[in-house]
């Protein structure tokens, strides 16, 4: 069911930049709204490789990408942002006031101060072979793009 959200900024995108970007607008004591295409933050820490190590987070010689997001989560929890996931911003527009509307494909709209897109890589697709006929083995058939638990 739309909904109709009031909030001073809103984050467009939950993987781990938008969820820093939660945790700093917290801090300066700003209501957050995000919203994302997936169906659960974390981006493609959580709907691609959950289980794998990263090398690269500033404090962490090694963490793997589910519980990056996990600690994300709970960094952000005092702030109590609100979600829409699940939802894309198809669209949005600036009011004479200075502030912004959004509008979601699900038709979520969202009436905000500020807006930053965090929206990393964005959608992605899997790089397909060039492998004939292909297609008559995706869909659980036998191919598969991605490993969520490698156990």
């Amino acid at each position: 069911m739309p909904e109709n959200i009031s909030t001073d900024i809103c984050i467009i995108g939950a993987g781990p930049v938008g969820l820093f970007a939660v945790f700093e607008a917290g801090l300066l004591k700003l209501r957050c709204h995000v919203v994302d295409a997936l169906p659960q933050p974390g981006g493609q820490l959580t709907e691609i490789y959950p289980k794998k190590p990263i090398y690269d987070i500033p404090g962490y010689p090694e963490v793997l990408a589910g519980d990056l997001v996990d600690n994300l989560m709970k960094q952000i929890e005092p702030f109590h942002p609100t979600f829409t996931l699940g939802e894309r911003v198809e669209r949005f527009a600036k009011l004479d006031d200075g502030s912004f509307q959004l509008y979601t494909t699900d038709g979520t709209e969202i009436h905000c101060k500020a807006v930053a897109i965090a929206g990393g890589l964005g959608s992605f697709e899997p790089r397909k072979p060039a492998v004939e006929n292909l297609e008559r083995f995706e869909g659980g058939k036998g191919v598969h793009y991605m490993v969520r638990d490698p156990e």
